[in-house]
């Protein structure tokens, strides 16, 4: 979820559970403790740093309660006369939104730290979703211009919100059940439904199989259309107009199969290496892809089918005025020995 977005629905939440003296303590202490966890950001180094530790220890519940305390005691200084405790509430409670709220997406969240790393998902919500930022933000005006009643407004836009989340869950579930009928892996295999882009009916399932990867875009919605030769975009402006023409309905989903490598040296090294395993512990559908040169060096890809989408960001302009998505690719290229020559994102 977007930190802007975070900052708000965490105002409405702490605003929903204070009384007209504490108004004004509550969104700004909610906001402010929501948007927090992800100034890790400014800790991180690089690409794969941000791979390693983004949603890491600013996203855990068992650091919520000394976070929500350290924010709750530089609070004293606005609001000397608020019990310490109202303000820690405020503060676990814009926490504990932003964590929740991480977790209904699709990136992972280690909320166990220092405990576990473990990533966790629900896969519910795409993290640019403008139905869920529309409710936390028509709530939070609301409660400015009807102050008097800004306690029942937020908790009737935190309910509303909540409502919407049971309906992403029911649309991820039948999307779940839909993308396993039409794919059939075998039980027990990894499998998803993954939400995408500006509509909840829009989804990416994966599974693996025996061999290989299969992918596939859908929508289960009643407007659903798609085409046969969807084109991406080549510019910025381009990318609402063509977004639908990729998700057709279940039935006329196409299904891409990915085959995986055999094993190999090659592949074992490139695996081995630390920036690597950092990409791979990562990644939920890793596809490695193995090239032999010429000289007798390898060069090997990997690639999370997570982001297989063509219109997933970031974006960057090319020259021309061009715009274009970075992959989300790692490579490694070897020499004739098994040495790591050059190694980094794609580009």
């Amino acid at each position: 979820m977007d930190t802007v977005t975070h900052g708000i629905a965490g105002a409405v939440f702490a605003r929903a559970l204070a009384a007209r003296p504490g108004a004004r303590a509550a969104l700004l202490f909610g906001l402010v403790a929501a948007m927090l966890p992800d100034l890790d950001f400014l800790l991180l180094s690089d690409r794969l740093d941000y791979l390693r530790n983004h949603r890491g220890w600013t996203h855990s519940f068992v650091y919520l309660p000394l976070f929500a305390l350290g924010l709750a005691l530089a609070a004293k200084v606005l609001f000397r006369h608020a019990p310490l405790a109202r303000l820690w509430l405020f503060s676990a409670v814009g926490l504990a939104t932003h964590i929740l709220f991480d977790w209904i997406t699709s990136f992972g969240t280690m909320f166990w730290i220092p405990f576990r790393r473990t990533r966790y998902s629900l896969d519910w919500v795409f993290i640019l979703d403008p139905i869920f930022t529309g409710i936390v933000a028509l709530s939070l005006l609301a409660t400015g211009i009807f102050r008097a009643h800004g306690r029942r407004i937020a908790a009737a836009g935190g309910a509303t919100l909540l409502l919407y989340l049971g309906f992403c869950a029911a649309l991820h579930a039948r999307a779940l059940s839909t993308w396993k009928r039409l794919d059939a892996p075998r039980p027990g295999a990894p499998v998803v439904a993954l939400p995408q882009f500006l509509s909840p009916f829009r989804w990416l399932g994966l599974s693996e199989h025996d061999g290989e990867l299969h992918a596939a875009f859908f929508d289960i919605g009643p407007f659903a259309k798609g085409v046969e030769e969807p084109v991406p975009p080549m510019r910025l402006t381009e990318v609402l107009a063509s977004l639908s023409d990729f998700y057709p309905p279940p039935e006329r989903a196409r299904i891409r199969r990915y085959p995986k490598p055999s094993d190999s040296p090659s592949l074992a090294a490139a695996r081995a290496l630390p920036e690597v395993r950092t990409y791979l512990d990562f990644a939920r559908f890793p596809l490695a892809a193995l090239t032999l040169e010429p000289d007798g060096g390898a060069s090997i890809t990997f690639q999370d089918l997570r982001f297989l989408p063509w219109f997933t960001g970031p974006w960057e302009r090319e020259k021309g005025g061009r715009y274009r998505r970075q992959p989300f690719v790692y490579r490694v290229r070897l020499d004739r020995s098994g040495r790591p020559i050059e190694k980094g994102f794609v580009r």
